[in-house]
């Protein structure tokens, strides 16, 4: 059953087994499988059945530190959450529409002596049978995702290696929501904006959850509590809470919002290829290509033994073709300034970045045609290295409450990015190393290198949200046990990216709908 929230009586209690918040791929992926089981599920979704712009409005939120996306862009409420970001397939490449998987890597579960805070409380292995669940889910193959023999560069491969990965449907988490709505045990709530969380006396359990509409407010009741809301609203919607605040017994050693994470995403250097040597023959390994009846992509990545070797994060790499004119100085510094309005987001050595445009007004104009026109990549004469990285956790970067509330009187989400030296350290050594291996094969060289130029690049992230309420198996360093459990709590969970203690550097949804699928495992058996 759906329903919108108004039509609930204010001061009403709705009673279920189990009660989820947020219609996401995390939230959407753990009612299947309750519902599927017989379980009486509640779900709320604080948006609608589609993006709704005055829903989105109140997605915004405060946010300093390292500039970052506005957050009504970065994240959706609507069924079907983050999907609805998704680009289609029509998307020019290397953007690539559809939906990017890969499993995290298996150093991605290890503690690292030269990164802070590492370390997963469960194993590769134990998420693996669930990787290969979420695959199927996704109508994805279960393969190796190393890379073929067809797909090699000629490098040193202890050093570096080319890995794969696949592309589910765009809108995979939505098209089957029309039968989980209609079951009779499932009563979707459509614009229910969960408020607060509530524990028992003792502090050992939730015992209900307080819900905004349009028309009043409600109360929730349930056996098992699952928020499901993203990594910022996770750990918002918990802070809001008198039990989450720091110090609560929700939040006693203040981890609650702790780590925030991206994927670091930077275009890094150029690769110029040697005398010869034909640009067009490397980027013909790395751009999206058929293989059977899937679509997949090249990328590259140090090895896990270079990574530890070297002291490094885990950072993959692919290529854009581009001509040399885009990456002047004049024209990176107009496309710098033209984010930074969009995103409302001032860059860094704003007047260095205008002196940059006067130098080269005739460069800037020639690129801004080529681009309007949607032929700045025929023809390159080379290719911008585009690294996304992991960020190492950082208890520094993190979600707090800001002063302004939003509609229901609770405080918006603020945001403070922070990253550390290790994080523009291993973007600055890898593509140091990507250049060495470049040089030795005989296919060219990199130049223009993320560090070398003045302004640098700007780091973005990748719109994924992580690690704000993190597993660990010691409640000082952590959120979550490796359950996804509150430390403490035997029915209050948490599902999504928010989980995750470190990020790794592919996209996060096959990962979050394989942690998700676990931990509806586990919730049907404490219901039992």
């Amino acid at each position: 059953m759906k329903r919108d929230a108004s039509t609930v009586a204010s001061g009403t209690t709705l009673k279920f087994d189990v009660c989820l918040v947020g219609a996401g791929p995390a939230g959407l992926a753990i009612a299947e499988v309750l519902a599927a089981d017989g379980w009486k599920v509640g779900l709320l979704e604080a948006g609608g059945e589609k993006p709704e712009p005055e829903v989105q409005k109140s997605a915004e939120a405060v946010r300093r530190g390292l500039p970052y996306f506005r957050l009504d862009r970065a994240r959706t409420r609507a069924i079907g959450g983050s999907s609805w970001m998704w680009l289609d397939e029509g998307a020019r490449w290397p953007l690539d529409g559809g939906l990017r998987s890969r499993p995290l890597d298996r150093i991605d579960f290890e503690e690292r002596p030269h990164v802070p805070f590492s370390g997963w409380p469960i194993t590769y292995e134990d998420l693996e049978p669930w990787f290969r669940k979420a695959e199927e889910r996704m109508g994805l193959d279960s393969l190796a995702y190393g890379g073929a023999a067809d797909g090699e560069l000629p490098f040193d491969r202890s050093v570096v290696e080319t890995c794969v990965s696949q592309f589910a449907e765009r809108d995979v988490f939505r098209r089957d929501t029309a039968a989980l709505l209609a079951r009779e045990n499932v009563d979707v709530l459509l614009h229910a904006a969960v408020i607060g969380v509530e524990l028992n006396a003792e502090g050992t359990a939730a015992t209900r959850l307080r819900v905004a509409s349009a028309s009043g407010w409600f109360q929730v009741e349930a056996r098992q509590f699952v928020l499901a809301g993203g990594g910022i609203e996770n750990a918002r919607i918990l802070l809001a809470s008198e039990a989450g605040r720091p110090g609560g017994p929700a939040n006693p050693f203040d981890q609650l919002g702790r780590y925030f994470m991206e994927h670091v995403h930077v275009d890094s250097g150029f690769f110029v290829p040697a005398p010869g040597a034909r640009v067009e023959d490397l980027l013909a390994l790395y751009r999206r290509h058929m293989a059977g009846e899937h679509k997949q992509i090249r990328t590259l990545r140090l090895t896990g033994e270079a990574q530890q070797r070297e002291g490094l994060l885990n950072t993959v790499t692919e290529f854009l073709p581009r001509r040399k004119l885009f990456t002047s100085a004049g024209v990176r510094s107009f496309a710098e300034l033209a984010w930074g309005i969009d995103a409302r987001s001032a860059p860094e050595h704003v007047v260095r970045h205008f002196l940059n445009i006067a130098a080269q007004p005739h460069r800037v104009a020639a690129a801004a045609w080529l681009k309007k026109r949607r032929v700045h990549e025929e023809q390159p004469s080379g290719a911008t290295l585009v690294m996304t990285a992991e960020q190492a956790p950082n208890p520094a970067s993190r979600i707090t409450l800001g002063r302004r509330v939003d509609r229901f009187g609770v405080p918006v989400a603020r945001l403070e990015w922070r990253l550390t030296p290790l994080d523009e350290l291993s973007i600055r050594r890898t593509q140091d190393i990507l250049d060495a291996e470049f040089r030795a094969a005989g296919l060219g060289q990199i130049k223009l290198k993320w560090g070398e130029t003045h302004p640098n690049p700007r780091i973005h992230g990748c719109w994924h949200h992580i690690g704000t309420t993190r597993m660990s198996s010691d409640p000082r360093t952590g959120v979550v046990d490796g359950d996804c459990f509150l430390h403490g709590l035997s029915n209050l969970s948490f599902a999504g990216s928010s989980v995750m203690p470190t990020a790794g550097a592919v996209t996060v949804t096959l990962s979050i709908t394989a942690l998700a699928l676990r931990l509806a495992g586990e919730v049907g058996r404490r219901l039992g």
